[in-house]
């Protein structure tokens, strides 16, 4: 069976604000039919981020901690409650339509998980999911988080999985308003050091066989230049 065709865009290492501004403008003219499948990939730096269901509570640093931590605070309009993103964490952001991939929102939301397991599971890292808390769990600590939002049949956001990240600001928060939930990367069930890169190209090869897509890398300027309402680069900086 021939593969849909799709888009992936790596946006690297930015702050998180540019990012959701990209997401929310790419987003925007995918549900009006405007562009095709795309997936949006990108690292942050360092930042806690507040679901639509999240409180500001969960977060049990000093807003002096913060500062001299560098970590910024952003509410957002997925799923969930509080999460860390930084620099060793990559994150996915699949912008696709369920009725190309014939699944209701529940159903791609528990593939997001399945396709974080089998990412870890070509590392040779054992995870499985966990009833009543979303994600990838090596044993009691969580390892990549799911939280999606969906209109009109069309998705954003997604999921994050922690390869390398910094782990001590986790524990800064009650993640995904769970206190005291311990968290893990790759890098600490490895033992070792670990390739972003190499990741990333594992999640793509892996969700393309998932979702029956076949991905093309666009440079950020001609994504941004395929939008009917375009974003400066110059005010992403």
């Amino acid at each position: 069976m021939e593969k849909r065709k799709g888009l992936w865009l790596d946006l690297g290492l930015m702050p998180y604000g540019p990012a959701f501004d990209i997401q929310t403008a790419l987003y925007t003219e995918r549900i009006a039919g405007d562009l095709p499948t795309i997936v949006i990939v990108q690292e942050n730096d360092p930042v806690f981020t507040i679901g639509r269901t999240g409180s500001r509570s969960n977060i049990l640093a000093t807003e002096k901690e913060l500062r001299e931590l560098g970590i910024e605070i952003i509410e957002v309009n997925r799923g969930g409650d509080v999460t860390f993103h930084a620099p060793g964490q990559i994150i996915v952001s699949p912008l696709f339509f369920l009725g190309d991939i014939d699944q209701n929102a529940n159903q791609y939301f528990h593939r997001l998980e399945d396709v974080q397991i089998s990412v870890l599971d070509r590392y040779g890292i054992k995870s499985e999911k966990k009833e009543g808390y979303p994600g990838a769990w090596c044993g009691e600590e969580k390892i990549g988080g799911v939280g999606i939002a969906v209109r009109h049949g069309y998705t954003c956001h997604g999921f994050s999985l922690n390869v390398k990240p910094d782990l001590y600001p986790f524990g800064l928060i009650n993640p995904c308003g769970v206190e005291g939930m311990p968290v893990t990367s790759m890098k600490k069930m490895l033992g070792s050091e670990i390739s972003g890169e190499q990741v990333r190209e594992t999640i793509r090869d892996i969700m393309g066989n998932m979702f029956g897509f076949e991905f093309r890398t666009i440079a950020l300027a001609d994504a941004l230049g395929m939008l009917k309402d375009p974003i400066p680069l110059a005010s992403l900086s």
